[in-house]
């Protein structure tokens, strides 16, 4: 990153810092709208900076880890400006926790999986296109299940939980045959 972008980052993290001592503080809704306002400013400048925004185009392990890291940042921005928006809708907040800890979150060990796992556990993790399926799982029942907080739909929100958990359990099985594979 150039120095510029270098004292944006800085200035992302003060915020994230200041926020959490207003949530110390009790200051918990404006704590959380400063907090999201971080998190959005940070994944924007992941999106900026981050060399996957060139790597995604790329064929194979490249391309999927990339892909991976930059819809995790997509969500980490939703997440993020769901937070600063709080508390605007009653299921804001369940939406914005969805993003950001099962959306990124889920996208980033996707994304590392199959560097972290062989390195871990000792065995060979060849890539294969299957491990697009558990990620295309994760962002349709995130999709639905934060809008289902936003509609107020208790069945979207229900039917999007399942699909999470359906996802990861794909996640498992995905891995686990590529092990087998390899």
């Amino acid at each position: 990153p150039s120095p510029v972008a270098r004292r944006i980052f800085v200035g992302i993290v003060v915020l994230l810092l200041a926020a959490l001592a207003a949530l110390g503080a009790g200051a918990v809704v404006s704590g959380l709208r400063v907090f999201g306002a971080a998190l959005a400013a940070l994944a924007l400048w992941l999106l900026r900076q981050d060399v996957a925004r060139r790597t995604v185009r790329q064929p194979g392990l490249t391309g999927f880890i990339a892909l991976c890291l930059l819809s995790g940042y997509v969500w980490l921005l939703a997440g993020g400006g769901l937070l600063a928006l709080q508390p605007a809708l009653p299921l804001l907040m369940d939406a914005a926790l969805h993003a950001v800890f099962v959306g990124f979150v889920l996208a980033m060990v996707f994304g590392h999986a199959p560097i972290i796992f062989p390195a871990i556990l000792r065995v060979k993790l060849p890539y294969h296109a299957s491990f697009y399926l558990p990620l295309a799982l994760l962002h349709l029942s995130l999709l639905l299940r934060v809008a289902g907080d936003l509609a107020g739909d208790a069945a979207w929100r229900a039917q999007g939980g399942l699909g999470n958990a359906l996802c990861i359990a794909v996640f498992i099985a995905t891995m686990a045959a590529a092990v087998w594979r390899g």
